[in-house]
């Protein structure tokens, strides 16, 4: 294998590339060094929480005879390697567009095979070029049937009737097409997320107007912008800065504000565009008395198109579906028996340990699993609420509801970090401590 080779000929696949038998090239120093590098290159690419970089770098280094130091944030990657004294220094600029779980599994099994020396580094460094010049073919077709599922799961959580549901999907698939087609552009993200949120808002709040039926506008708005909601970046930056880690955090924190607040101006305009009334706000009344079928069907679905979105393999994706459902049914049952709040943290602790012993023994990195499920339990609703009603002038809402979201956030940081501590003399693995 050869980086040459790679980029003449396109890898459709990943799985030759970890399974593929060891090189017998000699490693130097310098290779070892490009090996690590790189590996904190695929890192970055396929979006992996900070803390988890450091560990994982530092661990490799260690196995080859470096010593490191590693700082990790939202944004950029520094690592210090030396050998004797001999020092090398690399900056990384982190571009993450969202999780790849196809390449993150590819990664670990590069990685493993290293940590158990039966690749050299030079072997793996041409591995991992590959990794990261490897790329699966969009499918618009997907991308918008995917998001499309994910907001008709939202409206049925959130009671949409039989005109709802529909308009909920279709605006959602809108959102899914327009995403598909500013991918890999970074300056067109911040207009188009205003863009659609003002869409989603025009046609919500005017489409009652159309005489065709009784149509409640928050719901369908949450649940066809529920794509964008940073939620899961909510819920990992108060991870983060509990343990400290308060660059990657703060940033992390602010980038999840500034989102929200585009949506907000987004739906703003779209009020205005349509003049809705004064009445119309953006206040959601709590759903409840949500039949059972709907609590499985919901997350399943859900499941399916966030395995898409995450750029799943397809055999994982039948245990990403699973776990969904489990978290979600284990937040609903914590809820009704210990309160509201302990929902958030039942279903965060049985997603990371579910996700844990599962990942363990299929050799995946717990987050391809885990993530998909928290991201149904995320914040980012209420956060999203909290926005609207300060722009309602509401102030005395917006505070409640915000620090309701901080507090949901937190519960959820903590339910994962206490399965993390808990399972941990059963699951110690130095990629994912």
């Amino acid at each position: 294998m050869s980086a040459s080779t790679t980029a003449e000929t396109p890898v459709l696949s990943l799985t030759g590339l970890y399974e593929a038998p060891p090189s017998l090239a000699p490693t130097t120093d310098e290779d070892a060094v490009q090996f690590i590098i790189l590996a904190a290159r695929a890192y970055a690419a396929v979006d992996e929480v900070p803390a988890r970089t450091e560990t994982g770098l530092e661990y490799l280094a260690w196995r080859l005879g470096f010593s490191a130091d590693c700082t990790a944030t939202a944004t950029a990657i520094f690592i210090t390697l030396g050998k004797g004294e001999r020092r090398w220094t690399e900056v990384i600029r982190v571009r993450a567009a969202g999780p790849d779980y196809t390449r993150a599994v590819a990664l670990r099994r590069v990685l493993e095979r290293v940590a158990r020396l039966e690749i050299t580094p030079r072997d793996a460094a041409e591995r991992l070029a590959t990794l990261l010049s490897w790329r699966r073919k969009p499918s618009m077709l997907l991308d918008i049937l995917s998001s499309a599922l994910l907001s008709a799961s939202a409206a049925l959580l959130l009671r949409a009737d039989s005109l709802e549901l529909p308009l909920a999907a279709v605006l959602g698939a809108l959102v899914g097409a327009a995403l598909h087609l500013v991918a890999g552009r970074e300056s067109l993200v911040p207009l188009s997320t205003v863009t659609l949120a003002a869409v989603a808002a025009a046609a919500a709040f005017g489409f009652g107007r159309l005489g065709v039926g009784d149509i409640r506008p928050v719901p369908v708005l949450v649940a066809s912008l529920v794509i964008l909601l940073p939620g899961w970046r909510l819920t990992v930056s108060m991870s983060e800065l509990a343990q400290g880690h308060w660059t990657s955090g703060s940033g992390r924190f602010l980038a999840a504000v500034t989102t929200l607040l585009l949506l907000v101006v987004g739906v703003v305009v779209g009020q205005q565009i349509v003049a809705a009334p004064e009445g119309e706000r953006l206040v959601l009344a709590a759903a409840t008395n949500v039949p059972g079928w709907v609590r499985v069907l919901s997350p399943l679905v859900a499941g399916l198109a966030l395995a898409h979105m995450f750029n799943a393999r397809r055999r994982d994706a039948g245990w990403i579906v699973i776990i969904c459902v489990i978290t979600s049914l284990a937040a609903y049952g914590g809820g009704e028996w210990l309160g509201t709040s302990a929902g958030a943290f039942v279903g965060a602790f049985t997603a990371t340990a579910v996700s844990a012993i599962v990942a363990r023994r299929l050799r995946l990195p717990s987050a391809v699993l885990q993530q998909p499920a928290t991201v149904l339990l995320v914040p980012g609703i209420i956060g999203f609420l909290s926005f609207g009603s300060l722009v309602d002038q509401n102030v005395n809402r917006a505070i409640q509801t915000g620090f309701q979201m901080l507090f949901v956030a937190l519960t959820l940081s903590i339910g994962a970090l206490l399965a993390r501590v808990a399972l941990r003399p059963v699951l110690a693995d130095e990629f994912e401590r």
